[in-house]
């Protein structure tokens, strides 16, 4: 097929890739005729007009406010490459980043490895001395919030930056946590996802995308920090008494 039908980005006739997966959730079979087209193209002319059907999901994010999306699916397609910054703001008013960042804020109370409790063994009274440490988190977004289909699964990392001080009866905790959210944009070979309105759409889709049409993997990550300024107890028995929320 001559590849001068496929121009750029939406000049494609829409019968020619509309619908051309359709969306079993809702019933939608697809248009028969785009998909015995799509299958009667050799692989760069699939990949130019899976392309153009990325396109169309980037139309229709943006229809459904999805614009944190939207953007990231357009930095893939466009080939960028370079790390993308997210809006921590943005972040932490999904719930799911709350409480994946909370699960590693309470793993710093609850010192379940110890490491900290043996840290404050070795300080006398009147020692100040830094303290750092880490804890990652992974999770899931819900599958129909907008994180889902901008991340789908991501890593909080979350390390602490104190300054311990032994006082005679107590300890001060004076510091930072540094929460660093990431996940790297890509695809893998055999994955699908459900997208509305586009159905299960897979992975070996959009490498095809890369192989042909300069789309290219990036990095998303965003930095927020907690200050803290803390008294707290450690008894001779062993219980730490340490509440940072």
């Amino acid at each position: 097929m001559n590849s001068s039908l496929f121009k750029e980005k939406t000049d494609l006739v829409p019968s020619e890739y509309n619908n051309l997966f359709g969306d079993p959730f809702w019933g939608i079979t697809g248009n028969s005729e785009a998909r015995k087209f799509y299958l009667q193209l050799n692989e760069r002319e699939k990949a130019l007009m899976l392309k153009a059907n990325y396109i169309k999901m980037i139309e229709k994010a943006r229809e459904r406010n999805f614009d944190k999306a939207a953007d990231c699916l357009q930095w893939w397609l466009d080939g960028t490459g370079f790390t993308k910054k997210i809006d921590f703001h943005w972040l932490r008013s999904k719930s799911e980043v709350i409480v994946a960042e909370n699960i590693n804020i309470e793993r710093f109370e609850k010192d379940n490895d110890s490491k900290f409790k043996d840290f404050l063994k070795t300080l006398n009274v009147g020692d100040s001395k830094p303290y750092t440490d880490h804890y990652d988190k992974q999770f899931t977004a819900g599958i129909f919030g907008e994180l889902y289909y901008m991340s789908g699964t991501s890593t909080i990392i979350s390390t602490c930056n104190f300054k311990i001080t032994r006082t005679k009866n107590n300890f001060t905790l004076v510091g930072n946590i540094i929460h660093t959210w990431w996940d790297i944009y890509d695809w893998h070979e055999g994955a699908n996802a459900y997208i509305p309105s586009f159905g299960s759409i897979k992975d070996s889709d959009a490498l095809l995308v890369e192989k042909y049409c300069g789309a290219r993997p990036f990095r998303m990550e965003s930095k927020w920090q907690q200050t803290f300024n803390k008294t707290f107890q450690y008894t001779s028995s062993g219980n730490l008494n340490l509440k940072l929320k």
